[in-house]
């Protein structure tokens, strides 16, 4: 039984140190493509509850890839799918929509 297990180890760690065998890695650029994040600068964000809510609304667009909610800095950031854009309006209408005042949006495209 022993000289199983020193076998069966020997075999993994054979197979596991052979470049050959291992999946060729893709470069991050070509596997991914990146959309534009959006930085929107919001007034009265105070609890989770503020911070669901505003998820909520942005996760329904289909532009937007994904919502985090700042509450300390009163920031939402929203990044966007590849290709995908949303106009300020449109930022400013769902923030209002959940009840919260826009005081400015920035935008910076992805690297």
């Amino acid at each position: 039984m022993k000289t199983f297990k020193t076998l069966a180890l020997a075999a993994v760690l054979s197979l596991a140190a052979t470049p050959a065998l291992a999946a060729p890695e893709a470069p991050a650029a070509a596997t991914q493509a990146k959309g534009e994040f959006v930085t929107a600068h919001v007034n009265g964000l105070v609890c989770d509850f503020c911070a669901q809510s505003i998820q909520k609304v942005f996760k329904k667009d289909a532009a937007v890839k994904g919502v985090h909610v700042d509450l300390d800095s009163g920031e939402i950031h929203i990044s966007m799918n590849p290709g995908q854009t949303m106009e300020d309006a449109a930022i400013e209408k769902l923030i209002r929509k959940s009840g919260y005042s826009l005081t400015s949006i920035d935008r910076e495209a992805a690297e």
